[in-house]
């Protein structure tokens, strides 16, 4: 890399190796808190917006987080919904939402703190006995999917989620047939992704 004029900034291992120092500590990854000594993941949900809660306090709760790999999609689907309520009053940025929203937002925001203690493994062993299981949902607000990685091995079996992917319903309501419908699409992809990351046949 150096003599291409690349500079490496931010370089982190937790694997000794013969050009590389082991690191230690917590970094970040992806969005995400990286226990390089521990080999875990973890979420890094930071916001902390206080005072009078408008449209605006909303979006930036959806949009505070960087997340890929969707860990963090049973955490930002709700106040995504809250947020598509809240057009539909047609409010300003700045005005305060309705009681009922607030106490929803305000029992949510109470709640992120406790993503900071889940750990999650970041190591996935995939063997000749690994099996992708994929699962959707919808509902009248909202519809998803997820991808979970299934190996035995022989100290047992290991489940891992591969990656999520959640939306909020459209405006123009729709059955829930046509949603459970949208949701395997998004599914359909997933599933794809995680046999091409995964190297699996």
């Amino acid at each position: 890399m150096a003599k291409g004029c690349f500079n490496l900034r931010g370089w982190e291992s937790n694997v000794p190796g013969r050009y590389i120092s082991r690191s230690s500590g917590v970094t970040s990854s992806l969005g995400l808190l990286w226990d390089l000594d521990k080999g875990t993941l973890k979420c890094n949900f930071n916001y902390s917006g206080e005072g009078e809660i408008s449209k605006r306090n909303v979006l930036a709760m959806v949009h505070n987080n960087f997340d890929p790999l969707g860990i963090l999609s049973p955490t930002t689907l709700l106040p995504k919904i809250l947020l598509q309520e809240s057009w539909k009053l047609k409010l300003k940025w700045d005005d305060p939402l309705p009681e009922n929203i607030q106490k929803t937002f305000r029992k949510l925001r109470e709640e992120t703190q406790y993503l900071e203690k889940i750990d999650i493994p970041r190591y996935v062993e995939i063997n000749e006995n690994s099996e992708l299981h994929l699962f959707v949902d919808a509902c009248k607000s909202s519809y998803g999917a997820c991808v979970y990685v299934r190996t035995v091995t022989p100290l047992g079996v290991k489940i891992r989620l591969i990656r999520a992917w959640s939306r909020v319903a459209p405006l123009k309501t729709l059955t829930i047939l046509r949603l459970e419908l949208m949701a395997c699409c998004i599914g359909a992809r997933l599933d794809f992704t995680g046999f091409k990351n995964c190297c699996m046949e």
